[in-house]
């Protein structure tokens, strides 16, 4: 789990909050279902009308993303393919096979051993697996352009609702008693708009471009490991290859666990 977005969105809502009462207002003030039906709810719907059906699916899978992220283990992976490099040098290609077969083997490194072990060249191998990621990377866009849109939509639907409400305060201007609430009112929806986009949508979708573009450097440092083994580098030169690639990723500081 990614303790981070959750404190982080806990430090976001308590401070907005907290900053409320110190000016002496009232959370309470800031419940209005009718700000809610019309910024979040109304929102919503703009998003799907900018959303393809087949991304939908896609924005769900970046919402468990956010909070309970993939593991990115740099260093293993990058152990795991030296000691095949090895494996492969003293045996063969076809040594790699039980690692391949095992069924528990990183799917991503095994799908590049299984196009090496059936012979294939490099550049069959490099472009085959760099088509793939490209596909799988403009799933993951998708869902994250769902949270970048709501996040966009929100705050003008905000003004909406805001502009609404005011409209309703100059229905009641015969009762100056109801002009001052009617009018804080109607800013609630700003509120709503403006705080989702920026405290909960755009920051998610922050997060889920550094998601992929972790899960796509990741993949590249495999398919050139993958790459290195079939053309027969040594371990120790292909060691020397993928260390640019961990950057600060490796070690179990940088991991991040499911």
């Amino acid at each position: 789990m990614d303790i981070l977005s959750i404190v982080g969105l806990i430090l976001a809502v308590g401070g907005v909050i907290g900053g409320m009462v110190l000016e002496g207002g009232h959370p309470g003030s800031l419940l209005q279902v009718t700000a809610f039906m019309i910024v979040i709810i109304g929102s919503l719907g703009a998003t799907f009308v900018a959303t393809l059906p087949s991304d939908i699916p896609n924005s769900l899978k970046a919402l468990k993303r956010v909070f309970l992220p993939p593991k990115y283990d740099f260093q293993g992976v990058m152990d795991k393919i030296l000691e095949l490099a090895n494996l492969a040098r003293r045996e063969g290609l076809l040594a790699l096979e039980t690692y391949a077969n095992s069924g528990q083997g990183d799917p991503f490194l095994v799908k590049c051993l299984t196009l090496a072990i059936d012979g294939s060249s490099a550049d069959a191998i490099r472009e085959t697996v760099e088509i793939d990621m490209a596909i799988v990377e403009e799933d993951d866009k998708a869902g994250l352009k769902f949270w970048e849109t709501w996040g966009a939509l929100a705050p003008t639907v905000g003004v909406l609702g805001a502009v609404l409400g005011l409209m309703h305060v100059m229905s009641v201007l015969d009762k100056p008693s109801e002009i001052g609430p009617g009018i804080a009112v109607a800013f609630v929806a700003t509120v709503y708009g403006v705080g989702y986009a920026n405290v909960v949508c755009l920051p998610m979708s922050f997060k889920l471009k550094r998601h992929i573009e972790h899960d796509q450097l990741l993949k590249q440092m495999t398919l050139e490991g993958v790459v290195g083994i079939q053309s027969g580098i040594a371990p120790g030169a292909l060691r020397s290859k993928l260390k640019v690639y961990m950057g600060n990723h490796g070690g179990a500081a940088h991991a991040e666990k499911k």
